[in-house]
């Protein structure tokens, strides 16, 4: 809406007429500030984003707030101050029930990233992200078996029925598993069986509110997206990360070398295999992650190994994830040992293997390959993140044993 001149002068000619008759009234917010916020706290908000509702906003005499409507005048909310004077009753102030990171109009002002709505001392405030925000891969739509068909169920509530001929991509979610699998699982099942069909994100750093399936890009962008999809249930997600700097811990190296009683060129396919799957793993602090979960491994015949056959060609690639992870004080890896042939027997090589960061801020491994066949030189290297701002002397990170193996 534009505004003339001549409106605002008239705006504050009755303001001044209404001064004498103000008692410039103060009234303090009594209520709980979740009466008034748009959202549940621990909601994900941006910018620019309104967080308050103003149709619960308690109204007031005019008369007796007169500041109201200076305090509107201050930034050119024009329309507020036409509402009110139009109305005789002006709302509760916003600075009455919130603090920080809320602009007097009610939005989210003042940061940059995925903020998220929450209170303190009961009053509404968003938080800007912290330098580093994850959460966890958690199931979200599940098929349960029923005698005729599949019940689809979100957040414990029924949201659709399948019958068991009617199963396939267009009436199931099928980014994870396909309708032809769900009817070769539903075929094979007990009646009150599961199958996780979608996963969001929960328990987060920060403790914001569950994030499902389709809000994930919207939120945190398609390389989140991507990652979910690609680690395991249950694995940490980096969903945020800003202000901060990346320290080459530390490196390792080994070659393939030769085993032809294994098969070469399955080893050399597994060690490749191996590298993809833990390339661009983040793990955050006092978190445990596997590699990614989708990656196969050639099986090679072996008389020693359980079933006759085993993944040969990982161990190389294991040899220099387990070196890095040592050298930078964590645990030995689960399904890993300390010997030559260091993954277990049975244990997948992405998904099985699992490493724990004990360190005070978050780890990315790098995994890469540098030629062919038995010469192959399969590489690893361990990056912490530290926010910028931080001095590393003062902590528990291993940046003050910088090293390489």
């Amino acid at each position: 809406m534009r505004w003339s001149v001549k409106v605002i002068v008239g705006l504050l000619v009755v303001i001044f007429l209404l001064l004498p008759f103000s008692f410039m009234g103060e009234h303090e917010f009594s209520g709980n500030v979740t009466e008034v916020s748009k959202y549940p706290l621990g909601k994900t908000v941006f910018a620019g984003e309104s967080v308050v509702d103003e149709s619960k906003i308690d109204k007031y005499p005019i008369v007796t707030n007169i500041d109201y409507l200076f305090n509107r005048l201050k930034v050119f909310d024009f329309s507020s101050v036409f509402i009110s004077i139009s109305t005789g009753v002006v709302p509760l102030p916003v600075y009455e029930f919130s603090s920080s990171g809320i602009s007097d109009s009610g939005v989210a002002t003042g940061f940059s990233g995925p903020g998220i709505l929450t209170e303190e001392n009961n009053k509404l405030i968003v938080k800007p992200p912290d330098n580093f925000v994850w959460g966890y891969k958690t199931p979200y739509t599940i098929a349960i078996k029923t005698e005729d068909g599949i019940n689809i169920v979100e957040e414990n509530k029924t949201v659709k029925f399948v019958g068991k001929d009617d199963i396939n991509n267009n009436t199931i979610p099928h980014k994870y598993i396909s309708g032809e699998v769900v009817e070769s699982w539903f075929n094979q099942s007990n009646v009150g069986d599961n199958l996780t069909l979608d996963y969001g994100l929960s328990d987060f750093s920060d403790n914001r509110t569950f994030i499902k399936p389709d809000e994930i890009k919207d939120f945190f962008g398609e390389s989140v997206l991507n990652y979910t999809y690609y680690y395991p249930s249950s694995s940490p997600v980096m969903v945020y990360e800003a202000n901060y700097t990346e320290f080459n811990v530390t490196d390792a190296y080994t070659y393939l070398g030769s085993y032809p009683q294994y098969n070469d060129a399955n080893r050399a396919y597994n060690a490749k295999q191996f590298a993809k799957a833990w390339n661009g793993t983040i793990i955050p602090p006092n978190s445990t992650s596997s590699g990614i979960d989708i990656v196969d491994f050639a099986v090679s015949s072996d008389p020693k190994a359980p079933g006759g056959g085993a993944s040969h060609g990982v161990c190389p690639p294991a040899r220099t994830l387990r070196s890095i992870a040592l050298a930078i004080g964590l645990s030995l890896p689960k399904g890993m040992n300390g010997d030559h042939d260091a993954v277990n027997f049975g244990v997948n090589p992405g998904s099985g293997i699992k490493v724990t960061n004990s360190l005070d801020y978050p780890i990315k491994i790098i995994m890469w390959t540098e030629g062919e066949g038995t010469g192959m030189i399969i590489h690893a290297k361990m990056i912490e993140m530290v926010p910028t701002d931080v001095n590393i002397n003062n902590t528990n990170s291993s940046l003050i044993n910088d090293s390489n193996t």
